[in-house]
């Protein structure tokens, strides 16, 4: 699978909008640089105010704390997108790809799998254990969105499940692609927990 440069290892973007008394500190990079974390995600000085490029949903959460906590209610978050680029040579939509790992009790397999398929997951590998099953796939991060919030609710959410994702890299859009100047829009739901 491809990528092109650092950003694209951080596929998931997100706008931040700040007041007038927050945008002014938005202008010195220096204190998003230092609230930066560049595995995970990187905060990004834009206009008045920022842009957050994250590796998965759970490290934009973590980056949507850590600007809330720097700047309370003075800032906005936008919604999160799913950046896309057009591949130069084929002109074809190319499209962030994430591995997930899900380790649940093995009462949940099918329902897990009924999920994880109803998603268009390519399934790599499930390990049925004793009492837990273990699961790994392929997906597009568009449909990816949301994914662990649903498998915890699958779970009961009593901590049973682990969830872990990440990029595996870019590849050729498998489903319809709206390309646009900006990254093509996928609605993210980045409330919940991780085991990562």
């Amino acid at each position: 699978m491809h990528v092109r440069n650092r950003p694209d290892l951080l596929p998931l973007r997100q706008m931040v909008s700040a007041n007038e008394d927050a945008a002014l500190v938005f202008a010195g990079q220096g204190l998003l640089n230092w609230l930066s974390k560049p595995d995970r995600f990187q905060i990004i000085g834009h206009g008045h105010g920022a842009q957050i490029l994250a590796a998965s949903e759970f490290a934009l959460a973590e980056a949507q704390r850590v600007v809330r906590q720097a700047y309370g209610d003075l800032v906005t978050f936008g919604t999160a997108t799913v950046h896309t680029y057009l591949d130069r040579e084929t002109r074809t939509p190319m499209v962030p790809v994430m591995f997930v790992r899900l380790d649940a009790p093995r009462r949940h397999k099918k329902e897990l799998l009924d999920l994880l398929r109803a998603r268009t997951a390519h399934m790599r590998k499930v390990d049925v254990q004793r009492d837990r099953v273990v699961i790994r796939a392929e997906l597009e991060l568009s449909r990816a969105l949301g994914l662990q919030r649903e498998v915890h609710e699958l779970t009961d959410d009593d901590g049973s499940a682990h969830f872990l994702c990440w990029l595996l890299g870019y590849r050729r859009a498998v489903h319809r692609v709206v390309m646009a100047s900006s990254p093509s829009a996928a609605h993210a739901d980045v409330e919940g927990r991780s085991d990562a």
